[in-house]
């Protein structure tokens, strides 16, 4: 029997809405969140274990492949792209550290907190830095490892977003976090404010910007916040999850990425994405349906659950949406023992059916490798990947390509793909990286 995908009119599975909400004092809008009856939610429906097992191939999707190479401004002993890197902070290690890579209407913005933003044409060219960091810090290319103290941060530091040329950035000057936003055409800041303790701002359009501020272990009962340039707050989305009285695991994390340009959202442990329309309307477009193996929010972080499924990866193209879940909680030990089961599918959204790659395999999304039969391209790790509505980017620095040839699959794989690969590490410098581009 297949998978089933079904459209519906009732979304939020876990959402327990807890009596009439009344906008606050000072909030422009009220909040929106209800389905547009022209376009349902896909309910994606996982919980049906009998699976419908198929082949995933890149090649059934994009046609062509191109490659651009970004040189970092400076010497790989200066500075460097982050690429599955060790950050060390005040003593505390941070595994697979990577820089951010967002392709806007005419530039490629790339960076991350510890060595700045930059700016480059669409062909590669380096072309100006938005924002440098300029602290100490200590970074060897020979075993990509940074270290850095916290106190000693200044300039550019959190997370960024660009889209429609524009990107929104925080600085720290003076102990104090600013937020910037920046016209990539003009090559100057637009608008400066002081931006809270909150890194996950995202710009929606030239007028407003929203504000994830949702934490499982805090009292909060805010989801979303959404502002104009100004400051001004326009919107507030309430968090209706139960709040879980006491916790003792790490909590889930949540999705935000843009789609055509609109930020699309999913709350930790929620089972909906949400597309943002306008700075008060959220409106659902997936939801993922568990069924019996949906966690229950109240106990997530005081029991295991090992028998509960939770969302692991989620890519959204125009032809397709890769997905990823896990059976059992996803830590470091229950992955050494074997014990976190992995379900690779994907949905098809012209037959509008749910497809599994697999029963469910130990391998984790670092490891995966997919398949990739596309002439003259290259293949790469599912956790690699970028993609956006009509084309699918990865981004392979020297010493990722070296890390992907020791993995248990390389050897299976095609022997033209794997001597590429080999070839175009040697030529890529340690300041580098090549960008693989699927359309």
């Amino acid at each position: 029997m297949k998978s089933t995908v079904k459209i519906a009119v009732i979304v939020c599975v876990f959402v327990t809405f807890i009596g009439t909400y009344v906008v606050p004092e000072g909030i422009k809008y009220k909040e929106l969140r209800a389905v547009d009856p022209a376009n349902p939610p896909v309910v994606i429906d996982v919980g049906n274990r009998n699976l419908n097992i198929k082949k995933f191939d890149l090649s059934d999707y994009y046609t062509q492949v191109r490659y651009i190479k970004l040189k970092y401004p400076s010497s790989a002993k200066e500075g460097n792209f982050l690429s599955d890197t060790q950050v060390e902070v005040g003593g505390s290690t941070y595994m697979s550290n990577n820089s951010e890579f967002f392709f806007t209407d005419d530039y490629i913005v790339a960076g991350d907190y510890c060595f700045g933003i930059h700016c480059y044409d669409r062909d590669g060219n380096f072309l100006y830095t938005i924002e440098s960091n300029d602290y100490p810090k200590s970074y060897s290319s020979l075993n990509n490892r940074l270290t850095f103290n916290r106190d000693d941060v200044k300039g550019y530091w959190g997370g960024f977003s660009a889209v429609k040329n524009k990107c929104l950035y925080y600085v720290k000057e003076d102990n104090t976090e600013k937020l910037f936003l920046y016209d990539l055409t003009q090559k100057k800041r637009i608008m400066t404010r002081q931006s809270g303790v909150s890194f996950n701002y995202y710009l929606l359009d030239d007028n407003s910007m929203a504000n994830y501020v949702y934490k499982l272990t805090g009292k909060t009962r805010d989801f979303l916040f959404t502002f104009d340039m100004k400051g001004d707050t326009l919107c507030r989305f309430p968090n209706y999850h139960p709040i879980p009285e006491q916790h003792r695991l790490s909590p889930e994390w949540h999705d935000a990425y843009y789609y055509d340009n609109r930020l699309t959202v999913r709350q930790s442990l929620n089972d909906t994405v949400f597309r943002v329309v306008s700075p008060n309307r959220l409106i659902p477009v997936y939801v993922w349906n568990f069924g019996t193996y949906r966690v229950d929010i109240q106990t997530a972080l005081t029991e295991e659950q090992p028998d509960k499924m939770r969302p692991t990866f989620w890519k959204e193209s125009e032809k397709y949406i890769l997905l990823v879940y896990n059976q059992n909680r996803n830590t470091f030990n229950n992955r050494e023992q074997g014990l976190v089961k992995f379900f690779y599918a994907f949905y098809d959204r012209k037959s509008r059916q749910l497809f599994h790659m697999n029963e469910g395999v130990i391998v984790e999304p670092p490891e995966f490798f997919i398949e990739n039969s596309i002439p003259d391209a290259l293949p790469f790790i599912l956790s690699h990947a970028s993609i956006g509505k009509k084309q699918l980017s990865v981004v392979f620095s020297k010493k990722r390509m070296e890390n992907m040839m020791k993995k248990k699959g390389f050897a299976s794989l095609p022997a033209e793909q794997r001597e590429k690969l080999k070839t175009l590490q040697n030529e890529l410098a340690d300041n580098e990286v090549l960008i693989m581009v699927l359309q």
